[in-house]
């Protein structure tokens, strides 16, 4: 390459181009890749060239003679593409002629095997025809006086006779009698269960002490769980000589601990609930306390059926006044609401919990319990409303037991992870 960028030809040597009668000689070309530049200096000597170029004006004929060697340069470009298309359709088509003579020969052993007269037809007529080797072994092993026939006879019996004398559920000693009496062990089993059930749900009614009573609603809220209750009201505690804290419930999730305080006794106050409360959870070195008292009358209105105190402590009452029914509903609220608190204490909230969510459904409970506690109030002064409002109730209740789960459920996939 020459100083000025571009690659010169030999200016010395003339080369020469004939088409026809037609001929150029070359004189100069040059070309510079980096600007992609090309300087051409030759002279044609062709008529009709020269005749094309003389009818554009001089201004004209540089731009005319560029068009004509980029064209130029294109032809040549699709000639070599096209030799390469012949060469692969020649390629293309000795591939399909000896892969047509690879399926004729595949077709032939095909035919020759599995043809009309071939090797198969030949083989299954020898073993499965009408005088085939296959259907005399068949004959003679499953046949009406077969080898197989003769077993089943002298294991089952005439008939089926023996497997009758089996399956029969009076005979004892065969295994349809046995199954029979494990089901009526089951069954007896089962009726015994729903009595001990029956008796957990309707031992409220009872007559025993308040605190008895709540033992058995405890019970009842963890039966069939992972959680445990035990009865500590006669234990000395953590704290030297006290016995606060009648109850302790373990969750199955974590291991932690909720202290639970039965009350029957009036006159108690806001302040006198945060001490004994307080008192309880380190006495039973629990994570959370539930304060249960037997009537809503027996506590201020302000603290009412449900209320908690700072996150750690929470007072439920089971009824209006001493005359009514203790509803269980309540407690049930309370214990998902303290299972809910006591696991969001013990997970570290990162990425695995919905903070959003959480809250989100702890307000939507807090809105519900408002809602019963109203509703509740009301059904002591309305009796002629009382099954609407008790369905209104159970609804309520559904709804704060939907919602703990959903909380629960985003605080397990912290301690699970």
């Amino acid at each position: 390459m020459s100083t000025d960028g571009f690659r010169h030809s030999d200016t010395n040597s003339n080369i020469t181009g004939v088409y026809g009668s037609n001929m150029a000689t070359a004189r100069d070309v040059q070309v510079n890749p980096d600007t992609n530049e090309v300087s051409v200096q030759f002279t044609v000597h062709d008529e009709d060239l020269a005749n094309y170029l003389a009818e554009y004006d001089d201004s004209e004929q540089v731009d005319v003679v560029e068009r004509a060697l980029r064209v130029g340069m294109m032809t040549l470009q699709l000639s070599e593409t096209t030799k390469d298309v012949e060469h692969v359709k020649r390629e293309f088509e000795s591939l399909q002629s000896n892969f047509e003579e690879e399926i004729e020969q595949v077709r032939d052993e095909l035919e020759e095997t599995f043809g009309e007269d071939g090797d198969l037809e030949e083989a299954l007529t020898e073993h499965l025809g009408e005088d085939g080797t296959l259907r005399d072994h068949i004959e003679d092993a499953f046949g009406e006086d077969g080898e197989l026939t003769e077993r089943l006879e002298s294991v089952l019996g005439e008939d089926g006779s023996k497997i009758q004398d089996a399956l029969d559920p009076d005979v004892e000693g065969t295994p349809t009698y046995r199954l029979k009496q494990e089901i009526r062990d089951i069954r007896q089993a089962l009726e015994r269960e729903a009595g001990r059930e029956e008796e957990r749900q309707q031992s409220w009614k009872k007559g025993e002490s308040f605190e008895e009573t709540l033992g058995n609603l405890l019970d009842t809220l963890v039966y069939n769980t992972t959680h445990e209750v035990e009865h500590t009201g006669d234990k000395e505690g953590e704290i030297p000589g006290r016995d606060v804290g009648d109850y302790v419930l373990t969750l199955g999730e974590t291991g932690q601990d909720i202290v639970v305080e039965a009350k029957s006794e009036k006159d108690y106050y806001a302040q006198d609930i945060k001490d004994e409360m307080a008192e309880a959870i380190e006495n039973r070195d629990a994570e959370y306390g539930i304060f249960v008292t037997e009537c809503e009358s027996y506590v201020p209105d302000k603290v009412g059926y449900f209320q908690e105190y700072d996150q750690e402590i929470l007072c439920v009452a089971l009824s209006a006044d001493e005359d009514d029914d203790i509803d269980p509903g309540f407690l049930n609220i309370a214990w998902n609401w303290a299972r809910m608190r006591t696991i969001q204490s013990h997970v570290d909230t990162g990425e695995s919990v919905d903070t959003e969510t959480i809250q989100a459904q702890v307000e939507e409970i807090r809105d519900s319990i408002d809602r019963f506690s109203s509703v509740k109030t009301k059904c002591s002064d309305i009796e002629e409303t009382a099954g609407e409002i008790k369905t209104l109730l159970d609804e309520i209740r559904d709804d704060v037991r939907a919602d703990l789960d959903t909380i629960t459920t985003e605080l397990s996939k912290a301690v699970e992870s």
